[in-house]
């Protein structure tokens, strides 16, 4: 069972890779002023591959995993892209980001705050 819930967390981190990249593909076509460039790019084709990838990873542990579980999981990756965003991008966290961070943690932790207990 531990191993879907890593294809799980696996999944929110390539999640995460992806959204990083088609941003980075974006800005890339923007600056070279193509329509096609925009979306045609070696960075956006990498997050599209991505993204496949997360689709099949996601058919694989949702056969085993309850959905209702999953609702620690897949906010990570709104924790994760603008942290990763920060470092691979260059962005700046803005104080709103940082408290919508600490919101979604908190909001993480209170909704498996029977999870953590042991209370299963």
């Amino acid at each position: 069972m531990l191993k879907y819930y890593l294809v799980a967390l696996l999944s929110v981190l390539v999640t995460s890779i992806a959204q990083i990249l088609l941003k980075k593909g974006a800005n890339f076509g923007r600056d070279k002023g193509s329509f096609l460039a925009l979306y045609l790019n070696t960075f956006s084709i990498s997050g599209y591959v991505l993204f496949v990838m997360v689709t099949l990873l996601n058919l694989y542990f949702l056969k085993v995993i309850p959905l209702k579980e999953l609702a620690f999981i897949v906010p990570v990756v709104y924790i994760l892209v603008p942290v990763l965003s920060y470092f691979f991008l260059g962005e700046r966290l803005t104080k709103r980001q940082r408290y919508a961070i600490l919101i979604i943690f908190v909001g993480i932790l209170i909704f498996n705050v029977d999870k953590l207990s042991g209370t299963f």
